[in-house]
C-alpha cells in the first residue's frame, strides 16, 4: 500500500515537473518578461513598486502628483520584502519623499542602491533602519548630495552592520560611490517604469504576469495580428459615424482597421442647439419686447423677453404758465414716444438787479443747504462770471442728488429783450422796431416778449418803449419784482 502511494507521488511530481517545463518553454519561446507590482501604504501615504524579475531590479516610485511616503514597519522580519533574494538592485525614483523603517530589511542579495529622489533634502529623509540586514550592499549611486548629509551614511552603516564609520572608511571597506544619479542598469527605462507603476500600462512585449496562460495567450494574440510589429500596433483605422449626434443626444463614432478589422467605438457629445434670433415684438419705452430663438438644425424655439428701452430725455414743455398768483408746471417729454417722464414746478424769476446779475451773484442769492442751481442759456451752462438775463433758465436741484430736479424757472429781466443781461441801446432798438414799426421781431410766445411787454397789457407799444427808456436813462424807476402778466 505504501509502495502504491510512493509511486503515485512520484508520478504526480513528474507531471508537475513536465507542466512546469512546458510553461517555461512557452515563456522562453514567447520571450515574455515578468513583473511583480504592488503598493506600500498606511492608508494615507502611498508608494508604488515594481520588480523586474528578469533584471532583478526593484523600482519604488510615486504617482507623479503627490510625494510618495512608505509606512514604517514594526520589525525587520515584517518588512514588505524581508528576506527576498531575487532582487540585486533597488532604484528609488523621483517623487519618493521618505523611506520608512525596515522597508528593504534583510534583502541580502542587493548589491546596488540607486537614489533618484529628493530623499536627502532637509524636508524628507530615509530611515536609518530602512536597509538593515542588506549585507551585500556595495554600490551607492546618486548625485553629489549623497556626500552632503549623514542620512545616507547612517542607512549604509545599518545595512552592512558597521557600528561607526564615515564616508572615507566606508569607501576603504568596499562601498563604491557612483556620483551620477542616472539609471544605468540596462533594464527598463524610467518612463516605462513610471507608466507601469502609476498607470499600469502594458508596453511592447513587457507584460505583467498575472496568470501565465492568460499572459501567453494575450501575447500570441498580439503577434498573430498583421498590424502588430516592432512591439506595437500599427492599425489603419477608417472613421465611420455609427450614430449621428443630435442637438440633445450624443452619438457614436466607429473606427475600423482596414487591415485587421479591429473595431472600437467612441461616444460623441450632443451638438447643442444652434439658435438664430429674430425680434417678434419690438420693445417700447415702457413695454418689453419678445425675441425668438430658432434652432437651425432641429427647429426648436425659445422665447425671451427684451427689456423695455426706457424713456429718452427730450424737451421740457410748459404745461401751465406761471401767473401773478401762482407757479405753473413744466413736463419733461420722452424723445421717442413723447410720454411724460417727469413734471416739476415752473416759474418766472423776476427781480434781478441788472447791476448784480452774474451767475455767482444768483447762486449766492438762491442756493442753500437744501437746493443748488444750474443756470443755462440756450442749453449751455454759464460760467460763474457770466451775466444772467432774459431767457436764461435756472434749474433747481436737490443738494444731495443733482439728478433730482425740483423746479425750473425762466429769467425775466424787464427791458432786456436780447437776453444778454444788460438793458441798453441794443434792446431799445429791438423795442422800437416792434413798438412803432410793427416788425414783430420779438416772438410773442417767448420770455423776451414778456420782458418787452413791460406794463403787461399783452402788446409791445410806446408805453413799453417809454418804460424801457426810463431804465436806460436812469430818469425813472421801474419795479423789476412784479410779474406783469
Amino acid at each position: 500500500m505504501n509502495t502504491v502511494k510512493k509511486s503515485s507521488a512520484v508520478i504526480t511530481a513528474l507531471v508537475l515537473l513536465i507542466t512546469s517545463l512546458l510553461s517555461l518553454n512557452a515563456y522562453a519561446a514567447n520571450n515574455l518578461r515578468y513583473f511583480e507590482r504592488g503598493v506600500l501604504t498606511d492608508g494615507t501615504n502611498t508608494a508604488y513598486y515594481i520588480i523586474d524579475k528578469d533584471n532583478r531590479v526593484l523600482y519604488l516610485s510615486g504617482d507623479g502628483v503627490t510625494t510618495a511616503r512608505t509606512p514604517d514597519y514594526p520589525s525587520a522580519a515584517e518588512g514588505p520584502f524581508a528576506g527576498r533574494t531575487d532582487v540585486t538592485r533597488i532604484v528609488i525614483a523621483e517623487g519618493v519623499g521618505r523611506i520608512g523603517d525596515y522597508v528593504f530589511a534583510n534583502m541580502t542579495a542587493v548589491d546596488t542602491l540607486e537614489i533618484q529622489s529628493n530623499l536627502l533634502s532637509s524636508e524628507s529623509n530615509m530611515s536609518a533602519k530602512a536597509m538593515i540586514g542588506c549585507t551585500g550592499l556595495r554600490n551607492i549611486q546618486g548625485d553629489n548630495a549623497l556626500l552632503s548629509t549623514n542620512v545616507m551614511l547612517e542607512v549604509i552603516k545599518g545595512a552592512v552592520n558597521i557600528a561607526s564609520a564615515n564616508w572615507l572608511s566606508l569607501v576603504t571597506n568596499g562601498i563604491n560611490l557612483i556620483k551620477t544619479g542616472v539609471n544605468g542598469d540596462n533594464s527598463l527605462d524610467d518612463e516605462i517604469v513610471a507608466a507601469m507603476i502609476n498607470d499600469y500600462i502594458m508596453t511592447g512585449e513587457e507584460i505583467y504576469l498575472g496568470n501565465l496562460d492568460q499572459t501567453i495567450a494575450s501575447y500570441e494574440e498580439r503577434v498573430a495580428n498583421p498590424c502588430y510589429y516592432n512591439n506595437e500596433y500599427h492599425h489603419n483605422y477608417q472613421h465611420f459615424v455609427s450614430t449621428a449626434p443630435t442637438c440633445t443626444a450624443g452619438g457614436e463614432d466607429m473606427y475600423i482597421c482596414q487591415t485587421c478589422n479591429h473595431t472600437y467605438l467612441v461616444p460623441t457629445e450632443a451638438l447643442g442647439h444652434s439658435y438664430e434670433q429674430s425680434v417678434m415684438f419690438e420693445p417700447t419705452c415702457t413695454k418689453k419686447g419678445v425675441m425668438e430663438y430658432t434652432c437651425t438644425r432641429c427647429g426648436d424655439s425659445e422665447y425671451h423677453a427684451i427689456p423695455a428701452k426706457g424713456h429718452t430725455e427730450g424737451e421740457w414743455v410748459v404745461s401751465k404758465e406761471p401767473s401773478k398768483t401762482g407757479v405753473g408746471s413744466i413736463e419733461l417729454h420722452c424723445a421717442e414716444c413723447d410720454g411724460i417722464i417727469s413734471t416739476v414746478r415752473y416759474s418766472y424769476t423776476v427781480g434781478i438787479n441788472q447791476n448784480a446779475n452774474t451767475v455767482s451773484a444768483l447762486k449766492a442769492k438762491y442756493e442753500n443747504t437744501a437746493q443748488k442751481i444750474r443756470i443755462t442759456r440756450n442749453g449751455t451752462e454759464l460760467s460763474s462770471s457770466a451775466r444772467v438775463g432774459t431767457g436764461c433758465v435756472i434749474t433747481y436741484v436737490s443738494s444731495s442728488d443733482s439728478t433730482k430736479i425740483q423746479e425750473i424757472s425762466t429769467v425775466i429781466l424787464y427791458g432786456d429783450v436780447n437776453g444778454d443781461g444788460l438793458i441798453n441801446s441794443a434792446d431799445h432798438s429791438l423795442m422800437y422796431g416792434d413798438a412803432f414799426s410793427d416788425k414783430n421781431v420779438i416772438d410773442k410766445s417767448s420770455a423776451f416778449f414778456t420782458a418787452a411787454d413791460m406794463n403787461g397789457d399783452g402788446v409791445i407799444d410806446g408805453f413799453d418803449y417809454f418804460l424801457q427808456d426810463g431804465i436806460i436813462s436812469g430818469g425813472r424807476n421801474f419795479d423789476q419784482y412784479v410779474l406783469y402778466k
